[in-house]
């Protein structure tokens, strides 16, 4: 099958990622790269394609099927938009965009010119996850009960030498909240209210470093999490999973998924129940099975899945739609956290 022509926009960390899976995967051929910051130009070199430092005449000048863009988050519209309208499929990194109006503004572009849009929540990739996703929709654990997710990281100092990262939307909320967000609804459902406490007394910037949510699933199941960008800790993602090796590697788990029959733990998988037809209850011994799930590189796996979005043999598993609602219900955390009341979804 002909290799999909692809394009990158944005060279910072995560479409440094982008790049580098691009040009080692068979299904696609990146062509070309750009970034206003000529220092990525290093990057552009060693992947082997074409650097720009306009994105537009990047697209004005080579022969493109699709873009990759990972440019900030309030460039995610305007940038998307000027890309479907020159009919190209976009990935596009998470947040859809920054606001509710902009996300629509973009969905609709992509509707008038005819155009796939996936959003970059990579981690509905991730195997372990859509094992545990399987477990709770097969009822393998009874009925669900609850989530409790752990997030904290401690990010350095030069993180925030980027400014915009100081400010509202460059945060835990908006950077990282989002994707546990996202992670509850493909897992578990419909959310239908929120509540979240948040402070920014560690780093003393105008924007959060730590929060608390409180979450109500359609189901009745009930999820909290905790997170913060100030605290080392071994429970956070992106360290327990592997995904990408710029992190320190933790063996703990950050997610913990209860039910009436059974908990299970996530990344590592460990299923814990009473055995057979025994006695139920907390002075009886309880079994703790290991899940083994072959590993796969969720990017590797998003990109794969993209390629296949452009050649019409699969629709997105995020779309713009689906995407806006995890971004309505993250901008409904800062809301509660701003206003001290939970936010309601329809």
């Amino acid at each position: 099958m002909t290799k999909v022509r692809l394009g990158v926009v944005g060279l910072g960390w995560i479409g440094k990622v982008h790049a580098e899976t691009a040009a080692r995967l068979g299904e696609c051929q990146l062509v070309a790269v750009s970034d206003v910051n000529r220092s990525t130009e290093v990057i552009a070199r060693t992947v082997s394609a074409t650097y720009y430092t306009d994105y537009q005449e990047m697209i004005e000048k080579e022969d493109l099927e699709g873009v990759v863009l990972a440019v900030p988050n309030n460039l995610h519209a305007s940038v998307g938009t000027v890309c479907a309208q020159e009919g190209l499929h976009i990935l596009l990194e998470k947040p859809i965009a920054f606001t509710l109006s902009e996300a629509d503004r973009l969905i609709e572009s992509v509707k008038q010119n005819n155009v796939q849009l996936l959003i970059g929540h990579h981690r509905r990739f991730n195997a372990a996850l859509n094992t545990v996703r399987g477990m709770i929709q097969g009822q393998q654990i009874g009925k669900l009960v609850g989530v409790a997710i752990v997030w904290s990281m401690f990010k350095p100092a030069e993180y925030f030498d980027v400014s915009w990262r100081k400010t509202q939307g460059g945060g835990p909320i908006l950077i990282n909240l989002i994707h546990e967000i996202d992670n509850l609804r493909y897992l578990c459902g419909k959310i239908c209210r929120i509540h979240a406490e948040a402070s920014n007394s560690a780093r003393g910037f105008d924007v959060e470093d730590s929060l608390s949510v409180s979450v109500r699933l359609e189901s009745g199941a009930l999820a909290s999490i905790f997170m913060s960008d100030t605290a080392p800790s071994l429970w956070a993602y992106e360290a327990t999973t592997g995904e990408n090796p710029f992190f320190f590697h933790s063996a703990e788990n950050c997610y913990y998924v209860f039910g009436t029959e059974a908990s299970v733990t996530f990344p590592h998988l460990k299923k814990i129940y009473y055995q057979g037809h025994g006695k139920k209850g907390w002075q009886h011994p309880i079994t703790v099975k290991e899940v083994q799930v072959p590993w796969a590189d969720p990017y590797e796996e998003q990109l794969k899945h993209f390629c296949r979005v452009i050649q019409g043999l699969e629709s997105p598993r995020t779309t713009g739609e689906d995407a806006r609602t995890t971004l309505e219900i993250t901008l409904g955390a800062y809301e509660s956290s701003q206003s001290g009341r939970p936010v309601a979804f329809v």
